[in-house]
């Protein structure tokens, strides 16, 4: 465990560009400068994207990189100073080996096979698909590369801070509308924008979402402009979707999963000893990349992790193969189940409780131990 951390650390002291200390020579600063201009051109980043990364205004930067600022030393040192501090970081970010943006894996085909069969399903109004996984999964990736990919389609974040009224307005502007005004002018113009148009919305972070909110996205979307909606959150929405009608005001639900094509249950599906989600075809498709090679018993490690509710599943997986791939504890690039288990002791990840480590039983003894304490 203690050669991973020092190797990481080691590691990450590699990319040691020379700082430029208060108060440093010009001669210096212009080095830096030159340096800079060099490494925009290779990076193709314009001065005005430069400028945004570190937090300086362009016009500024400019006169610092061509030599002509006439502010105080310590104000140029300063800008110096940001500069080599994120050209080393893109160098870091540079050095980590990565897979392929967008693997068809098997959670990836079930959320697909979702949109499909909800956008088919859809008549004389749209319908509606739910799709239920903590945090992990993939799921928001696998949504975004749907929408790139599907013209048709559009893919809306949402946050826990956004009112209907801006809701409305994020979805309006996705789909090329203007999404300025109150909520009733906003929702008008998204009805008669996508009644004659075929448009799948996907809202992904849904987990915040009341009762009233499905209600109205049910009103607007689903019945007057009749697209299909595919919702997608953890099981705090599930838990939503599923509270008893009798309950004063939520009557509107039985009309919501009426119109409910399926509830696509990634957590259920991933800890389905069975068969299910995270193949080890999956595994290795994902994490087998810039020389990384996994062991029989390494893939069925991951598997297991991927399979852990509230474990971080996929993120926590790249996490750890990362780490183990950064700090070079195999001169092969081969990752054993052993190695996978002290890189989470080494890290000290928070979810290192909910981990299954020690061997095939360890996720359902684990499972019982959590259970034991909710």
């Amino acid at each position: 465990m203690e050669d991973i951390r020092k190797r990481l650390e080691q590691e990450a002291q590699v990319i040691n560009t020379e700082r430029m200390p208060m108060g440093e020579s010009n001669n210096k600063a212009f080095d830096v400068a030159s340096r800079t201009t060099v490494w925009m051109a290779d990076q193709g980043f314009s001065l005005n994207r430069v400028a945004k990364l570190i937090g300086e205004d362009a016009p500024k930067l400019s006169l610092i990189l061509r030599g002509k600022y006439t502010g105080s030393p310590a104000q140029i040192d300063k800008v110096v100073n940001k500069l080599v501090n994120l050209m080393e970081s893109r160098a870091r970010k540079e050095k980590r080996p990565r897979g392929t943006p967008y693997i068809e894996t098997s959670v990836a085909k079930a959320i697909c096979s979702l949109i499909r069969n909800t956008e088919a399903l859809c008549d004389d109004e749209g319908k509606i698909g739910v799709i239920i996984g903590d945090s992990g999964h993939g799921k928001s990736h696998c949504l975004r590369a749907y929408a790139q990919a599907n013209r048709n389609t559009v893919y809306v974040q949402l946050d826990d801070a956004m009112t209907p009224t801006i809701m409305f307005g994020e979805i309006a502007r996705a789909v090329g509308l203007d999404g300025s005004g109150s909520i009733a002018a906003i929702t008008r113009r998204l009805i008669e924008g996508l009644q004659n148009r075929q448009i799948i919305v996907l809202l992904d972070e849904c987990s915040g979402l009341k009762v009233k909110h499905l209600n109205q996205l049910r009103q607007i979307l689903v019945v007057k402009a009749r697209c299909p909606l595919i919702v997608a959150g953890n099981a705090d929405l599930l838990k939503t979707v599923s509270q008893p009608t009798t309950r004063y005001g939520h009557e509107s639900l039985d009309q919501f999963r009426s119109r409910s094509t399926q509830i696509l249950d990634l957590d259920k599906l991933a800890g389905d000893k069975g068969g299910g989600l995270y193949t080890p075809e999956d595994i290795r498709k994902l994490y087998q990349y810039g020389g990384v090679k996994l062991t029989g018993d390494a893939v069925s490690a991951l598997q297991r992790i991927a399979r852990t509710r509230q474990s971080g599943r996929l993120r926590t997986c790249h996490h750890i193969v990362a780490s183990l791939h950064a700090s070079k504890v195999t001169d092969t690039g081969q990752i054993t189940a052993d190695l996978i288990a002290q890189a989470i002791q080494a890290l000290d990840l928070p979810v290192n409780v909910y981990l299954p480590t020690r061997g095939p039983d360890a996720q359902e003894e684990q499972e019982q131990q959590i259970a034991k304490t909710a």
